[in-house]
């Protein structure tokens, strides 16, 4: 939906309470800012690609760190503290790949970054890291 459509539903809305008389336009416009309040809005939140890049052209890094964008805080730092490559196989981490984080320590309530990397999840589910523990466990 777009800011016009809103603005249009907003000010339907107003001329409907208006309608109704109980209201004079100061108490409407009141009530407007309860029921739907401002919000901010830009146009293009997105970040344009640079002219000379293509996912085709091999730079790994330029793409790995725009798509850090989409994860969240503690995960996008672990990801710029790696240069954006898995911790286990030392591959850039492509687009479409999945990223999780590891807690070295095994506390899953330990979110310290010193306590944090990012794997691929084939990485980190599949190879080494929790089937090496777990062999060591004898489980």
């Amino acid at each position: 939906m777009s800011q016009h459509a809103l603005w249009h539903i907003s000010y339907w809305a107003w001329k409907f309470i208006r309608k109704q008389g109980r209201f004079n336009r100061w108490q409407t416009n009141g009530i407007m800012k309860e029921v739907a309040p401002t919000v901010p809005w830009s146009a293009a939140k997105f970040v344009k690609v640079k002219g000379n890049k293509s996912p085709y052209d091999g730079d790994l890094l330029y793409w790995s760190k725009r798509n850090s964008v989409l994860y969240d805080g503690a995960t996008a730092k672990t990801l710029a503290k790696q240069q954006f490559k898995c911790q286990h196989c030392n591959l850039s981490f492509l687009p479409d790949d999945l990223i999780e984080l590891h807690h070295v320590d095994g506390n899953h309530n330990h979110w310290k970054s010193s306590n944090l990397v990012a794997l691929h999840r084939h990485c980190h589910q599949h190879q080494t890291i929790h089937s090496l523990k777990q062999g060591k466990s004898g489980r």
